[in-house]
């Protein structure tokens, strides 16, 4: 297997200077660069520098993976967008990390795994991009996967409880599911975690209600907010503030690493169950349907011998095959198959011209 690495970088919340994409290029002479990205792949060699040091200094979102199995993917938030405290609890590993640098949180995720094909494209900022903005609205289930990757990672003990239960768990966003695809986290965890998440809740009414309760205070310091920084998502900013406000729904009592791991093995065992019950009764179908058209050229034998001269004489080699192995799997079902090799090999004299075909046969069968 080739060695293979691809490091991108973007940045979000402010383009690259000059000065700065002068800096990145004397790091690779043969990166793509532009004023919001960086983007090199190796097939030999390693960046000259480190994911991190680049993360702090220059950009909001990274993603990294090699075909030998790491996938690594990093996101920079400006901690006055972020509850770090309500994050904190889901970041426990290192797998699954969080860093404060400077005005930022960085959130490091990695995955390590032996990789089952020779993987190279298998990351997209694209796609991945969004969780960032999802946790600066507040929106705390990709803490809640980051902290399953831990628990999937050997790196959280059994006896201890897992954070808040997030809702909306059983709903993961299109950036969340691959967020679960790129890092790689067991889907029967995912599931067995969702059974104690409440729905995705609607809260656009409560939140209205929210911004009516406001003092004019509160009011003209959030239009403040909009003037002194015009490209801030307000609404984002609103929602997350008011979901840090809101009450906790339920009172589920949190589980063990322990029962988790429990959990997700019988949804495992019940997935197989029905994953061989579904294979099972598509191979009925498909037998059924077999001997449906078997029988039907049961009918009709002669007619298909005839058919099938045509076929091979006119060189029509496709269907004259399938309907040659058509009629040896008739005979092979009705216990014919001396008979079916006699009559084949009378019609082989028969079409001796046709070598193309009967080539094919013998490689084929």
């Amino acid at each position: 297997m080739s060695e293979y690495q691809c490091y991108e970088f973007v940045a979000l919340d402010r383009p690259l200077t000059p000065k700065q994409m002068a800096e990145l290029r004397a790091v690779s002479t043969r990166a793509d660069i532009t004023p919001t990205r960086f983007w090199n792949e190796y097939q030999w060699g390693n960046l000259k520098a480190d994911p991190a040091k680049l993360m702090e200094r220059y950009f909001d979102a990274h993603v990294y993976f090699a075909n030998w199995g790491t996938h690594r993917l990093m996101l920079r938030l400006p901690l006055g967008r972020v509850d770090a405290k309500a994050l904190a609890p889901y970041f426990v590993s290192d797998v699954a990390s969080t860093t404060r640098v400077g005005a930022h949180l960085i959130i490091d995720l990695r995955s390590e795994e032996e990789p089952e094909y020779d993987e190279e494209g298998d990351g997209s900022l694209a796609t991945l991009t969004p969780i960032r903005g999802e946790i600066m609205g507040g929106d705390l289930r990709p803490a809640y996967l980051a902290w399953l990757l831990s628990v999937q990672h050997d790196e959280v003990d059994d006896d201890e409880r897992e954070p808040p239960v997030p809702p909306g768990l059983a709903d993961l966003s299109a950036a969340q599911e691959a967020m679960v695809d790129f890092l790689r986290i067991d889907g029967d965890l995912v599931s067995a975690a969702a059974t104690a998440s409440a729905a995705t809740p609607d809260d656009r009414d409560a939140l209205r209600a929210w911004v009516k309760k406001l003092t004019p205070a509160m009011k003209d310091e959030w239009l403040g907010r909009a003037v002194d920084a015009p490209d801030l998502p307000l609404g984002a900013e609103l929602l997350r503030v008011f979901r840090a406000q809101a009450k906790p729904r339920g009172d589920t009592k949190p589980r063990s690493v322990a029962d988790l791991r429990a959990a997700a093995g019988r949804h495992r065992e019940l997935r197989d169950a029905a994953e061989a019950k579904r294979v099972e009764k598509a191979k009925r179908a498909a037998v059924n349907a077999k001997n449906k058209h078997l029988d039907a050229l049961a009918a009709r034998v002669e007619t298909a011998w005839s058919e099938l001269a045509q076929l091979v004489e006119t060189s029509a080699y496709d269907p004259a095959f399938a309907l040659a192995i058509d009629l040896r799997a008739l005979a092979a079902r009705d216990g014919g198959l001396t008979e079916f090799a006699a009559r084949f090999e009378a019609f082989r004299k028969q079409h001796l011209r046709r070598r193309g075909f009967f080539d094919r046969w013998k490689r084929a069968t």
